[in-house]
């Protein structure tokens, strides 16, 4: 059997751990705005880093009541600063300085305390919560990390293997769910040219909104071209 040096020393690919984190209904700000019944969604997290000072600031890409999100981030008192740059009033970026719940203060501090790193950005899962990459040299980095995950946090755990490198297989990064939505496509001719299908085409054929076939292609699309062109 070999060993976790003989894999480094004859080339073995970096290794990544894909799991959905999720968030509890609490009153803290991280969970008011992105928790799963929130009506607002964490689209992108491009930033996301514990300071020196024991305080947080994320920047991502939101969706939902812009309005609402300024007014939640005002009234509350974890909330250090932030800024929301419209794009409408349904999306915006937006970055946020705040004393983080002691939770995910300690998830965001595996990097420092283990071989391993957050790969960005890091997308909001299908029902809530984030869809992380930690990468590490091996399994065994992987997953002593993911053990101190904080009990607080529920983890579930979608697939490790070796990390895609430019030029690998794209369709890897994408979920299990993703993956069927391209089969679904691909198999009706909604990317033949010309188009011979729609996103009701595949919603029908799959019991789907045609509002969530759309998300996921375009989660798709976004996740295979930067796949290709990072």
């Amino acid at each position: 059997m070999r060993s976790e040096n003989d894999e480094r020393e004859n080339g073995q690919r970096m290794r990544a751990l894909i799991f959905t984190l999720g968030q509890r209904n609490e009153p803290h700000i991280a969970y008011r705005m992105f928790g799963t019944d929130s009506e607002f969604e964490r689209e992108r997290v491009y930033h996301l880093n514990v300071l020196e000072d024991g305080t947080a600031v994320l920047f991502g890409k939101l969706r939902g009541d812009i309005e609402r999100a300024r007014t939640l981030l005002e009234e509350d008192a974890d909330v250090l600063g932030y800024s929301i740059s419209g794009q409408g009033s349904r999306s915006g970026l937006v970055f946020v300085h705040a004393r983080p719940p002691p939770e995910i203060k300690r998830f965001l501090q595996l990097p420092r305390t283990h071989e391993v790193f957050f790969d960005f950005p890091i997308e909001g899962a299908e029902r809530g919560g984030l869809r992380v990459t930690m990468i590490g040299e091996t399994n065994s980095a992987l997953q002593e990390a993911l053990a101190d995950v904080p009990a607080e946090l529920d983890v579930t755990v979608e697939r490790i293997g070796a990390y895609p490198e430019v030029g690998g297989n794209v369709v890897s990064l994408l979920t299990d769910r993703q993956r069927e939505v391209l089969d679904v496509a691909l198999d009706l001719g909604y990317y033949d040219v010309p188009r011979k299908a729609t996103h009701r085409d595949i919603a029908d054929q799959m019991g789907l909104s045609v509002g969530t076939v759309g998300e996921h292609l375009q989660k798709i699309e976004a996740r295979v071209f930067n796949g290709i062109v990072s």
